[in-house]
């Protein structure tokens, strides 16, 4: 059951959850690059000198400046100018179509981890692939979470767990909290604790398709209801 258990959280990610640097996109990536997010239990990220820019076509090697004692990876940001797919050393990609060149939302950023020593990074592509990378050295730590007046835990999701208030975006913009079990219940998670067979969690999921489910978000007492997050399958 990992495959499913694995695909119900990739779900709690992609619908809206804070968790770090790795799934924040756009302005707020930058915002984290730059060192500004500060949700605990967040990756607090700082940066290491300036940038390198490249653009190449074809699979490239980019070049970085003497990385600094206590970098701990590259942060990047790549833009698509061709279609097609970008993939990094540790086997992370990002896939362009030709709707996505020269739309803002063509590319996206990632941190690398650098191994000791390491001075530069490849991205392997097909020939005629063309795209533009920006690299940074950074350092990445992952941030304590905070604890409310009732002695619940709250913030992002990390490599570490969940909190018992997870962070998210409620319907309405406004930025808060979920009770962890009452996502649990509403994402699948805690079902899926249950299933025995593939079969039963196919059957879970054609049970859930189309279905729009919502739990309330709080402010971070857990108790001042400020909007709600809704999954939708």
């Amino acid at each position: 059951m990992g495959d499913l258990a694995t695909t119900l959280r990739h779900l709690r990610l992609g619908a809206g959850i804070f968790a770090g640097a790795s799934i924040l996109i756009g302005g707020a990536a930058a915002a984290a690059a730059a060192g500004l997010l500060t949700m605990p239990g967040a990756q607090e990220v700082t940066e290491f000198g300036a940038s390198v820019v490249k653009t190449a076509t074809g699979t490239d090697t980019v070049q970085l400046d003497a990385v600094p004692d206590g970098a701990t990876g590259v942060f990047v940001s790549l833009t698509c100018l061709t279609p097609g797919t970008f993939t990094f050393e540790d086997g992370a990609s990002i896939g362009c179509t030709m709707d996505d060149v020269g739309q803002a939302t063509g590319g996206g950023s990632y941190t690398l981890t650098l191994s000791p020593g390491q001075q530069s990074i490849t991205i392997t592509t097909p020939l005629e692939s063309s795209w533009t990378i920006t690299a940074t050295s950074v350092s990445e730590r992952t941030t304590e979470w905070a604890v409310n007046d009732n002695g619940e835990t709250y913030g992002a999701l990390n490599e570490g767990g969940e909190p018992d208030l997870i962070a998210v975006i409620a319907t309405n913009g406004n930025e808060g909290f979920v009770h962890a079990g009452e996502l649990a219940h509403a994402d699948g998670s805690e079902q899926a604790a249950t299933f025995t067979s593939p079969e039963q969690a196919l059957a879970w999921q054609d049970s859930m398709a189309g279905k729009n489910v919502s739990v309330p978000v709080y402010q971070n007492d857990g108790e001042t209801r400020i909007g709600e997050f809704t999954i939708q399958y």
